[in-house]
């Protein structure tokens, strides 16, 4: 018979906040599946505590006092015997959820999910799957359709596009890049055709959608 606590999960929690801590040991203390082996309030505590442990799997918080959670999560890649990793956050922004997704992230949780989603989202990735939010989703399907947008785009009709969502006028533009106005109307004209848009007020819209300009 197997020693049933060999077949449990080692977890080490990631998190500034103590009182989150506390509840995310709680939660995860009441199942038999599942063992916290050690708590970090930072990203220099969480590198030294998996390096001695060697958990299962890390419950990573993004916002620390010292380091950002991705820069947690790139160094935990490059261990010997490196953990999975379930990101819980408050961050959807899209170059977050992206860069710990492509950083190497197991599963990706918000702070809102419930209990039950919680534990499924660990319980999968420490079994070898993968969890992710339905923001992860959506942020990939933004994200490649940006980088399909960025690759159709030169950096100047890009440069462009940017001013013109600042609102700057073709002269004005022209002014400030050293160019004809003819030369910015004609950038402007192939990148209504690459977006397949017929004017500024849209091709401005579907670059601010897809990231292209903030």
């Amino acid at each position: 018979m197997k020693d049933a606590a060999a077949e449990r999960a080692r977890i080490v929690i990631v998190d500034d906040h103590a009182v989150v801590r506390e509840g995310l040991e709680r939660i995860l203390a009441k199942c038999a599946d599942l063992e916290v082996v050690g708590k970090a309030s930072s990203g220099e505590e969480a590198l030294n505590l998996a390096a001695a442990l060697e958990p299962d799997l890390v419950l990573l918080d993004l916002s620390l006092p010292d380091m950002h959670g991705l820069e947690v999560l790139s160094a935990l890649r490059d261990f010997d015997n490196p953990p999975r990793v379930v990101v819980l956050t408050v961050h959807d922004d899209d170059d977050i959820v992206l860069g710990a997704v492509r950083g190497g992230a197991q599963g990706y949780v918000l702070k809102n999910a419930t209990r039950d989603e919680l534990l499924a989202a660990v319980r999968k990735v420490a079994a070898g799957g993968q969890s992710f939010d339905e923001v992860v989703v959506r942020a990939l399907l933004r994200g490649d359709q940006r980088e399909v947008l960025c690759s159709l785009l030169t950096a100047r009709e890009l440069e462009i596009l940017r001013l013109v969502a600042a609102g700057q006028t073709n002269k004005e533009i022209a002014a400030q890049l050293f160019i004809s106005s003819d030369t910015v109307k004609g950038h402007l004209e192939t990148t209504y055709r690459k977006l397949g848009v017929s004017d500024r007020a849209h091709a401005v819209a579907v670059a601010i959608r897809n990231g292209l300009v903030a």
